[in-house]
C-alpha cells in the first residue's frame, strides 16, 4: 500500500500536506496510509514496527532533537523508507541534504501544486511496479528476497528482514505465477535474482548475507538464468 509519512514539528505543515494528499487521492479512490510525526525520534520508533515501507517521506530539515539531515543519514541503508522530499526554510542547508533516497526539496511556505506534483510523480512510479499478492498483502517483487516451502505453506523473506506466510500453496504451482526474475534453486527455495550477490558451488549468497542452498539438480539452470539476467541488466543500462 502507498504510504506517506510527514515529519515536521509544525502541525500546520503536517495538516497542509495531508490535505493535499487527500485531494489528490480523492479522485482515484486509491487506498493509502498516513504517518504523522513531529520529530525524528517519533518517526524512527514508528518505522521499527512497520511491515511495509514508506513510499514518500516529507521531512523537515530543522526540528528539535535530530535534524532532518541526521535522520536522512540514518535511513540511507534502511529499506523502511523509499523516497525523501525535504521541507525547509533554510536553503543554505540543501547542499548537506543530498543523499541516496533524496529526490527533491520544497521551500516553506509550501505550495499546494508542488506538494501534489511530488505525490503524483512518486505514486505513478509506485503504481507501475510489478508485484504479487502473498498472504493478505500485496508486495512489490523487489521487496521479496526469497520464498521457501514450509510444510503446506510458503514463507517469503522480505528485504526489510521480516517474514510473511502465504495461504496453503505448493512451491511448484507458485513459481508459475512469478516473473522471470524468480528462479527455483532448491526443492524448497525460490530466489529473487535481483537480490543475488554471488553463486557458489552449493549455495547462493543474497543481499542480507544469507546463504541459501543450491540443489545439484537446479545448479546449471540457475547459473544460466542468472547470467542471462545480469546480461539483460547490463544491456539495459548501456543502451545496447
Amino acid at each position: 500500500m502507498f504510504t506517506i509519512a510527514i515529519c515536521d514539528d509544525d502541525e500546520r505543515v503536517r495538516d497542509f500536506i495531508q490535505d493535499c494528499a487527500n485531494d489528490f487521492f480523492s479522485v482515484s479512490g486509491t487506498q493509502y496510509n498516513f504517518i504523522l510525526c513531529q520529530n525524528g525520534d517519533e518517526l524512527l520508533k514508528r518505522l521499527s514496527s512497520m511491515e511495509n515501507p514508506i513510499s514518500i517521506l516529507f521531512l523537515d530539515i530543522e526540528m528539535p532533537g535530530e535534524t532532518g539531515i541526521e535522520i536522512k543519514n540514518s535511513l540511507q541503508n534502511n529499506s523502511a523508507v523509499e523516497k525523501i522530499v525535504f521541507i525547509t526554510s533554510h536553503t543554505e542547508a540543501m547542499q548537506q541534504a543530498f543523499g541516496l533516497k533524496v529526490v527533491g526539496f520544497m521551500n516553506k511556505p509550501l505550495e499546494k501544486k508542488l506538494v501534489i506534483e511530488w505525490i503524483s510523480n512518486i505514486y505513478t512510479e509506485f503504481s507501475s511496479r510489478e508485484g504479487i499478492s502473498f498472504g493478505d498483502r500485496f508486495y512489490q517483487y523487489d521487496d521479496i528476497l526469497y520464498i521457501k516451502s514450509d510444510g503446506n505453506y510458503l514463507v517469503a523473506k522480505l528485504s526489510n528482514g521480516k517474514e510473511t506466510s502465504s495461504e496453503r500453496m505448493g512451491i511448484t504451482s507458485f513459481i508459475k505465477v512469478l516473473d522471470n526474475r524468480f528462479v527455483r534453486i532448491h526443492r524448497s527455495y525460490i530466489v529473487n535474482l535481483s537480490h543475488v550477490q554471488r553463486i557458489k558451488y552449493n549455495e547462493i549468497c543474497i543481499d542480507n548475507d544469507e546463504a541459501l542452498p543450491l540443489g545439484r539438480s537446479f545448479s546449471e539452470d540457475v547459473k544460466n538464468k542468472y547470467d542471462d539476467y545480469v546480461l539483460a541488466k547490463v544491456k539495459g543500462r548501456m543502451g545496447w
